[in-house]
């Protein structure tokens, strides 16, 4: 059902993050009032050669003419703040709402940058004014400190943004899920959901934090060597478990790996992190502690080749070498997509006479996400008119609306729409709005700089069919060619092609270039794009593949 612009009520603007997984990024407007909520980056795809992160494209926002208020974080994951310290300069300033610990990761990003930022705190238990509108956090449980689902009060009702959640019963801060906070905002009458599609594909409820601490503990108490940890460095209340698994074993615990130390600092800063006295150790002191006394944690469980673990497996980290004897534990799920690069750091691992324990083999990971009775029960606390599904691919976003359909919510009061597919709500119920423009953008390496489909194209070329350079001399006065043309290869040749096909290329372009008009070879601009195609074209017939042409054209 599509709707008429005949005074739309609501409007959803999902800029990432829906129908897909990460660079989470959604825009409410009620009239032409708007907020946004998370500003997440993504991952690159295979073949985004040299792209370190993808972030939302807003450009479709200046042509809205809304007006943007806020920006509102629900935590403080990479897919929900990575993008902000490239867009929030572009947004003129807006104040940025989240909770401590949000706020705290948000900052330290802004200022890598050399931004400041109008950073606020929303505090889960005091509303705020927002433009037209009154904000509130609620808290929910999930894999970092401080998510919480923000509720923005309209004129028309409430919109609960789920943020990523679940509801665990006993969680390590003991910061419990609002959900009588949920229940009375049901009451009150919810106009909206969009909620977390992570796992809705998995039935039952997802078991706690704290499930873990036992088969974590046994693990590293019956080691004889040294133990390695990786887990997500963001999730502080698993770090907690382990540096107290550590401790009931008698060891030592030190940090590998950069992000791990920033965020472990930044959250014993606020303190909420508990790590008892003397237990820390540097890992530049780790020499002298023997083995059975030592517990790394290390980042990089996704098998990233710059992060620590990846650099432990290939004994390329300056203090620590694995072997016999020694574990490392994966407390950690796969990330979809990453499963090859995560085998091939388990066989260095191996190759190193270690052990490796992972969540496959014992309970040590948990999920950060709701799973079906949950996803549920925020559909059955809230009771919203509308629900939305949000955050996951295609899949999870229809599993997920049949589970609100299955809560008694009417099918027709549902709706699944993608990144740039905005969603409109008003007298006649939700459908789909007009189409807008949320493509991505690709940010490169050191630089952090924005790369476009061209470079992106240059850099698959290269990556496939290599480059040719071809150096041609023309004589100014004459205006013909004075040798046969000079040609390098990179990336085109293998054992079955030899030198003597560029010899024959050389030859060929040669008698070609004399058949061309003077008065165009005297133009250098037209002779470079003459031999680029050509030589593409003759690649193509001889080789079967379009490498790079960089033609050089010399007058002498």
């Amino acid at each position: 059902m599509s709707h008429s612009t005949g005074g739309p009520v609501v409007r959803c603007f999902p800029f990432g993050g829906v129908g897909e997984f990460g660079k989470n990024m959604m825009v409410y407007a009620v009239d032409d009032d708007a907020v946004i909520v998370d500003c997440g980056m993504g991952f690159p795809e295979p073949g985004q050669h040299g792209v370190d992160i993808v972030i939302p494209d807003i450009t479709a926002l200046d042509e809205m003419g809304l007006k943007i208020h806020a920006l509102l974080l629900t935590h403080g994951h990479e897919d929900h703040i990575g993008a902000v310290p490239f867009i929030l300069p572009k947004l003129g300033g807006i104040p940025v709402y989240g909770t401590q610990i949000t706020l705290a990761l948000v900052k330290a990003k802004l200022s890598e940058r050399g931004y400041k930022g109008d950073l606020r705190l929303l505090d889960e238990h005091t509303p705020i004014k927002v433009g037209p509108f009154r904000v509130e956090g609620v808290p929910v449980t999930h894999s970092i400190m401080d998510a919480i689902s923000v509720v923005i009060h309209t004129e028309y009702g409430a919109i609960i943004h789920t943020g990523d959640f679940k509801f665990d019963p006993s969680p390590i801060d003991g910061r419990v899920s609002g959900l009588e906070q949920f229940a009375k905002l049901g009451d009150d009458g919810v106009l909206l959901v969009a909620s977390d599609s992570t796992n809705a594909t998995r039935a039952g409820t997802g078991p706690s934090e704290v499930s873990i601490a036992a088969d974590l503990r046994k693990a590293v108490v019956e080691c004889k060597g040294k133990v390695v940890v990786t887990t997500f460095a963001s999730n502080m209340f698993r770090i907690q478990q382990i540096i107290e698994a550590g401790q009931a074993a008698g060891r030592k615990v030190a940090l590998a790996g950069r992000s791990l130390e920033k965020n472990t600092g930044l959250t014993r800063d606020l303190k909420r992190l508990n790590i008892p006295a003397n237990i820390l150790v540097d890992i530049k002191q780790t020499q002298n502690i023997p083995d059975h006394e030592l517990l790394i944690i290390a980042t990089g469980s996704q098998g990233e080749w710059r992060a620590a673990l990846a650099r432990i497996a290939q004994d390329k980290f300056p203090t620590i070498r694995l072997g016999e004897g020694d574990l490392v534990i994966f407390s950690s799920s796969n990330i979809p997509g990453n499963e090859r690069v995560i085998a091939g750091l388990f066989n260095h691992i191996y190759r190193r006479g270690a052990r490796i324990l992972h969540a496959g083999q014992a309970h040590l990971h948990v999920s950060g996400h709701a799973q079906q009775d949950e996803l549920k029960q925020m559909l059955e606390l809230t009771r919203p008119k509308y629900f939305y599904p949000v955050h996951g691919e295609y899949r999870n976003l229809i599993e997920h609306r049949e589970l609100g359909v299955a809560t008694g919510i009417p099918f027709e009061n549902t709706v699944v729409a993608e990144n740039g597919q905005s969603v409109v709500i008003d007298e006649q119920g939700i459908g789909h709005g007009p189409r807008f423009h949320a493509g991505a953008v690709f940010v490169d390496g050191l630089h952090r700089d924005e790369v476009d489909d061209l470079v992106l194209r240059d850099r698959r070329i290269l990556a496939d069919d290599g480059m040719i350079s071809v150096t041609v001399l023309i004589s100014e006065n004459e205006g013909s060619l004075l040798t046969e043309p000079e040609l390098t290869a990179r990336g085109v040749l293998h054992e079955s092609v030899s030198e003597e096909v560029l010899e024959d290329a050389a030859a060929d372009m040669y008698r070609h270039l004399n058949q061309i008009d003077q008065e165009m070879l005297a133009d250098l601009d037209e002779t470079r794009e003459e031999i680029r195609l050509w030589l593409r074209r003759w690649c193509k017939k001889r080789l079967g593949r379009r490498p790079m042409v960089l033609p050089v054209v010399i007058e002498i």
